[in-house]
């Protein structure tokens, strides 16, 4: 499903040339729950942006079903993001003017959904991740881990092959982010959907099918 070959990023900071990645390799198939783990700065977060069409590598090449990123319009990435791809952020990332309810629904707006199946879908998320009763409250209103479940629905609302997972559970705390790891991985065994995360919690290892670390822009075997 996802093929990174050799892919080498730079970003600059004025004249100075600051390697991210210096030749990774990776592959997701389908139904997998994969962590990326290693020191901040390690290039984790970069990695994760690249496979999710938020930039393009420097050198080598992102694969999703055989598509090479490196090809795609502006529009296509976007495409690509909004049906295939489902993210999860650290910081949550809730638009704090919509209610938990429009927060999950947002993306299906932007589809084009009809607003019989939009109401059906987020019922339905709703439900699977407990937030029934809360449906209507505003994300100050919420809980971290609350929050972060709202943030896991919309990822999913669009019913996305991968969920990229940056530090899903660094802003929680462990009992919390516990649930939440056992909530994504159920979610991951019941809907087919591939997990890929960025991580420094060390709870993530039993869930995870494989682990990768990155050190210095480097995979370590």
């Amino acid at each position: 499903m996802i093929k990174v070959e050799q892919v080498v990023k730079h970003y600059y900071l004025g004249k100075r040339k600051v390697p991210a990645l210096r030749g990774v390799s990776l592959e997701i198939g389908d139904s997998q729950f994969v962590a990326i783990q290693g020191p901040s700065g390690s290039g984790k977060s970069t990695l994760l942006h690249l496979i999710g069409c938020l930039d393009l590598p420097t050198k080598g090449d992102v694969k999703i079903l055989g598509k090479s990123t490196n090809t795609l319009s502006d529009y296509q990435q976007s495409i690509l993001r909004n049906k295939f791809l489902g993210f999860i952020f650290q910081s949550f990332n809730l638009i704090p003017v919509l209610s938990a309810y429009e927060n999950i629904e947002y993306p299906l707006l932007l589809q084009g959904i009809s607003r019989s199946q939009r109401k059906q879908r987020v019922n339905t998320l709703l439900k699977e991740v407990g937030l029934e009763e809360h449906s209507k409250h505003y994300p100050d209103y919420l809980s971290g881990g609350q929050r972060q479940r709202v943030a896991i629905a919309r990822a999913l609302i669009t019913q996305p092959r991968l969920i990229l997972a940056d530090e899903p559970t660094a802003n929680l705390d462990s009992v919390t982010g516990t649930e939440i790891l056992d909530l994504m991985k159920k979610i991951s065994l019941e809907n087919g959907t591939s997990f890929l995360f960025s991580t420094h919690d060390p709870k993530i290892a039993p869930y995870a099918d494989c682990i990768h670390t990155l050190k210095d822009g480097l995979l370590i075997k």
